[in-house]
């Protein structure tokens, strides 16, 4: 386990992708792709396995953030792509806790590493039973479908209790992360920071991703 970030690309059109990619990928070597559907979230976002997968430039792998209606449908065209090495569904997308298993399960035999995200409002309590399961949990710190929105605090509580139960397990937040609540964010126990705001927003990019790289080393 070990402190990381994942630039989050959430764009619409394979042309915002290719230019968001030429601006950070070849300073990590993770990045997530934040599919969207327009029913699970009111947003929609480009998130073409085939077109992506075309992409030469990029030397590095994904992980697929599903904030979609059906994550199976998704995940079925993607699977193959041997670039994905995380796949993030959302708890509050599976119809019950039997289809969270099955999905879990699924993505396992693909030899793909899984991660249940959650919403805000979503009390830990639903997702306990699954923690042992998962490579990855991922704490959204916003309502899920728009970038640029505040971190809210009291996801940092949720981190901290999942850290003290499980403490090898990776912990991720996604949502108002940055420079300068970052090192509050790390020290709740998350472990892995996906942020797209924090770098594309920025007016000095790639001082911004020194800065963070420097503060994920602490």
């Amino acid at each position: 386990m070990k402190n990381q970030i994942v630039p989050t690309m959430l764009t619409h059109s394979l042309k915002e992708f290719q230019e968001k990619l030429e601006l950070i990928g070849s300073h990590f070597d993770l990045l997530q792709i934040d599919c969207m559907d327009n029913k699970f979230v009111q947003n929609k976002t480009y998130c073409d396995a085939d077109k992506i997968r075309k992409i030469r430039t990029f030397k590095g792998n994904y992980e697929l953030h599903l904030m979609v209606s059906n994550p199976l449908a998704v995940i079925k065209k993607w699977q193959s792509y041997k670039k994905v090495k995380k796949i993030i569904f959302h708890y509050e997308s599976m119809k019950d806790d039997q289809a969270v298993f099955d999905l879990i399960k699924y993505i396992q035999k693909k030899k793909i590493e899984v991660g249940l995200a959650i919403n805000p409002e979503t009390d830990l309590t639903k997702i306990k039973k699954f923690l042992p399961e998962i490579d990855t949990v991922l704490l959204m710190a916003v309502e899920p479908g728009w970038g640029g929105q505040t971190l809210n605090p009291d996801i940092l509580n949720k981190a901290k209790l999942i850290r003290l139960q499980y403490p090898k397990l990776n912990i991720e937040i996604d949502g108002g992360v940055d420079l300068e609540n970052m090192s509050r964010v790390l020290d709740s126990g998350v472990n892995i920071i996906s942020a797209g705001s924090m770098f594309f927003k920025s007016e000095n990019i790639k001082e911004t991703i020194k800065q963070a790289k420097e503060l994920i080393k602490k």
